[in-house]
């Protein structure tokens, strides 16, 4: 479980963008975002958050004039002589609310986030202009709505939280910092165009990889570094299936890593210094494939938004104690549905703990899986107690299809009657770019929403009234003023739905102006329009079509 190393190995169609260290001409301008933090006690309260795109989306040239620093899919001699040269010689130029949403189709308003695929870049949340927002949740919840509604097999909708450093490693050969989406790391150890500040020049060569049918092929090119922190997935999912999974590593924060023994290399039994497999809990995968999917015959059904909850649960009950369990609830028409159970496994759990993860890889027959001896579920936890970013995306793989969230099997000599082997219902010969784009040109559009993100106490996140709207109206809220939420009752709670028992009960809340009072809250008077005339935005940043044989 986790994402596929495909993702990071077809990653760069150095054409159309690249990363630079440097800020631009073009100055950045953030789609905010309205978020809520709840506690028990007093109900909800208005956080407002900026978003930014990676790096790795944005046009990379000389800082002194407009040619790129990456020429075809060679580092320039004239600026790129060294990784502290291109570092300093190269800049990434700041990126419009209009060209947000115009070119790079990420749509914020209110309390809602679209991300249209292709052309929807990574983005990061942040608390302030530099600096990304620190999610500490250990005794604690996140919650947020989605809609998954078009998407296929073979899209993967994620929302997630890294090990980021809060300030993007903003330094002296680093200007951009967070504020231009620098310092992306994650359990894949990705190789990223620039890490710490330095270009990752050494050994920039195309790397091996295999296809489902067993294929060896290549992908673009990347450099010998890779950049290593821990992962909670909070969802990977399209109408097909939903998964979440914990990516715990060795080392605390992001670490640069270099070789099969620190990055890892799981065909050559290198476990690096992060479980890239993670301990997933994903109903399909786990013989319940009536839980998540698109209409009335399942539990969820995702041709409707829908709202997850994920818990953190320590020993102890407080923030200081070891984490444990992490537990997962859903909302669906007002009614609270528990997590599903694993009918594959014998003790039919239906929470992630160590026992869990441990019988899972053991009825799997997983092999070259860390996750224990990188920290198991405690390590996943001191993670999360130091502080996480998190990560909104909508992307596609061609060279693994997806398979490895979604299939029958995830390679030709699978036996899909084999336990774990079918992680979801989508064909094996499925999911591949020109797949996914025959879809989109017959669907006509495929997004994610996420929205009403919120965040605090146990239980405080979808008591009644909670979500991220105001009590009253309000016309002159100035954009930095902590708006008010409507508090949540003490004494309601929403029905709980099992797979068997559906029990109705009192209906939450639902403001439909909610939404165009946020945006009014959270709304900039823009002075100017940036141009955007030299970013090619034709292509996506993880151009899945260089596979050379």
């Amino acid at each position: 479980m986790g994402r596929s190393s495909a993702r990071l190995l077809l990653g760069t169609s150095f054409a159309a963008f690249a990363v630079a260290q440097q800020r631009g001409r073009n100055p950045e301008e953030h789609p905010a975002l309205a978020i809520a933090k709840c506690s028990t006690a007093g109900g909800c309260q208005t956080e407002r958050t900026e978003l930014t795109m990676d790096m790795q989306w944005r046009w990379l040239h000389n800082k002194d004039g407009y040619t790129n620093c990456i020429q075809g899919e060679k580092w320039s001699d004239e600026y790129c002589s060294d990784p502290t040269a291109c570092a300093k010689n190269c800049a990434s130029e700041g990126v419009s609310i209009q060209s947000y949403e115009n070119d790079y189709k990420v749509k914020a308003a209110g309390d809602s986030l679209r991300l249209d695929f292709p052309q929807a870049p990574r983005v990061y949340m942040l608390d302030e202009y530099d600096k990304y927002k620190l999610f500490k949740l250990k005794n604690k919840e996140i919650a947020f709505d989605v809609d998954l509604s078009t998407l296929s097999c073979g899209l993967n909708a994620a929302i997630y939280l890294v090990e980021m450093h809060e300030d993007g490693d903003r330094s002296e050969s680093n200007g951009a910092g967070a504020a231009f989406g620098s310092g992306y790391c994650d359990a894949q150890c990705p190789h990223m165009t620039f890490i710490q500040g330095q270009a990752n020049t050494k050994d920039f060569i195309r790397r091996p990889a295999k296809t489902p049918e067993l294929k060896e092929v290549f992908g673009a090119r990347e450099g010998a570094h890779g950049y290593c922190c821990a992962e909670m997935d909070l969802l990977e999912g399209n109408r097909a299936v939903g998964v979440y999974t914990a990516h715990p590593c060795s080392h605390e924060g992001a670490n640069k890593c270099e070789g099969k023994e620190e990055c890892g290399d799981k065909e050559k039994g290198y476990k690096g210094w992060c479980d890239k497999d993670g301990c997933g809990f994903a109903p399909y995968r786990l013989g319940n494939d009536t839980f998540w999917g698109a209409g009335p015959g399942h539990t969820i059904d995702t041709t409707r938004p829908l709202t997850i909850i994920t818990q953190f649960i320590t020993d102890d009950g407080t923030e200081d104690g070891e984490l444990i369990d992490i537990r997962r609830k859903y909302l669906q028409d007002n009614v609270l549905i528990e997590n599903a159970e694993a009918p594959l496994l014998k003790s039919k759990a239906d929470s992630m703990t160590d026992d869990y993860c441990t019988e899972s890889n053991k009825v799997f027959d997983s092999k070259g899986t860390g996750f224990d001896v990188l920290g198991g579920v405690k390590g996943m936890g001191e993670a999360l107690g130091r502080g996480m970013v998190l990560v909104l995306s909508v992307w596609d793989d061609n060279l693994q299809r997806m398979l490895w969230l979604d299939g029958e099997k995830t390679n030709i000599k699978e036996d899909p009657e084999d336990p774990g082997i079918t992680r979801g219902p989508c064909k094996f010969e499925k999911g591949s770019d020109k797949d996914v784009k025959e879809h989109l040109e017959a669907s006509g559009e495929m997004f994610v929403t996420f929205s009403n993100i919120r965040y605090g106490d146990l239980g405080s996140t979808y008591a009644p009234g909670a979500g991220v709207f105001f009590s009253e109206q309000k016309s002159d809220i100035d954009v930095d003023a902590k708006g008010s939420f409507v508090p949540a009752s003490e004494d309601a709670q929403p029905p709980i739905r099992s797979a068997h028992t559906v029990l109705l009960g009192l209906s939450m809340v639902v403001m439909t102006a909610s939404g165009l009072l946020l945006a009014l809250f959270l709304s900039r008077s823009r002075s100017q329009t940036i141009s955007t005339a030299h970013v090619d935005t034709s292509q996506r940043a993880w151009d899945q079509e260089q596979l050379l044989e």
